[in-house]
């Protein structure tokens, strides 16, 4: 019999990648439609998409957003790999949030075939800002990818967040050594907080009690603000989570872990103040896996 030259196999790969997305409620309404977007076929190749010169009312504007997403077998390993990547350049949301560069790396491997039991593998290495500054101030942190390339797998991830072992990453963990009265008047005041009491409260459960799917995590969750503003400022920083005053909430590096999917968001910004509205961008993740894995 004549073997094939072609790999075949039941694996579906997937991966998805925007530059930004958004919407405005006041002082006028207006529909962000996503900019720079690209979703990878289930049999795998290249999808790529670009926009450049982008600008909202000089509320939100960019040079350029690249994405590209890519999936394919890996003969030399025995793996199917694919990848997702969102870059922006020259990022500027109401001169508050600034960046000469926005880099969302996700790749993911699929367990060697033949192997039932085995997981895909995740890594976010290469992701990070390039001179970010948030009212003003630089912040100038390296996300921790080094934490969640031990925690490849969705498995590691489980059995750290069961044990305690990532909770130093929990997005709004830093808000948990807040008074349930302190965290409360903070919500009154920055409405895009509004649910947040809650997540705070499910970190609290300790042991098996805890769920393990759906998870949220910030690679930037070890900001110190007061590194970055001098120790004086009117800003409030909980980790990722920066509440500006008269402007709203930005949120950094957050990455979502569901089960066999890894996805990571750079930004969010939730204006609650002079003005009310959204935008969140550079994301980049997908998953993979054959029928009934």
């Amino acid at each position: 019999m004549v073997q094939c030259a072609h790999h075949h196999s039941q694996y579906v790969y997937h991966a998805c990648a925007y530059g930004l997305s958004g919407h405005l409620e006041r002082p006028f309404q207006h529909i962000i439609p996503t900019q720079a977007a690209t979703v990878l076929g289930r049999n795998g190749g290249r999808g790529h998409d670009h926009v450049e010169n982008f600008q909202v009312e000089r509320i939100i504007s960019f040079d350029s957003a690249f994405v590209e997403v890519g999936g394919s077998f890996d003969p030399c390993h025995n793996r199917h790999t694919s990848f997702a990547c969102s870059i922006i350049e020259k990022l500027n949301i109401l001169d508050v949030v600034t960046a000469d560069r926005v880099v969302s790396r996700m790749a993911i491997y699929s367990a060697k075939e033949g192997e039932r039991d085995g997981e895909p593998t995740f890594d976010i290495t290469g992701s990070h800002f390039e001179n970010l500054k948030i009212a003003g101030h630089r912040v100038d942190v390296k996300l921790a990818t080094h934490v969640f390339h031990e925690h490849d797998t969705h498995s590691k991830v489980a059995k750290a967040h069961q044990a305690n072992k990532l909770d130093d990453w929990l997005l709004g963990s830093k808000l948990g050594k807040l008074s349930d009265r302190e965290l409360g008047e903070l919500e009154e005041t920055y409405h895009a907080l509004g649910g947040m009491p809650e997540v705070v409260k499910g970190w609290k459960v300790k042991g098996d009690k805890r769920r393990t799917d759906n998870l949220t995590f910030s690679p930037l969750n070890h900001i110190n603000l007061e590194e970055h503003t001098g120790g004086k400022t009117e800003l409030l920083g909980f980790g990722s989570i920066i509440c500006i005053p008269k402007f709203g909430i930005v949120r950094l590096a957050e990455l979502q872990i569901d089960g066999h999917q890894r996805i990571l968001t750079m930004f969010q910004v939730d204006m609650c103040s002079t003005g009310t509205g959204g935008t969140s961008g550079g994301s980049a993740g997908g998953s993979g896996g054959k029928p009934g894995t």
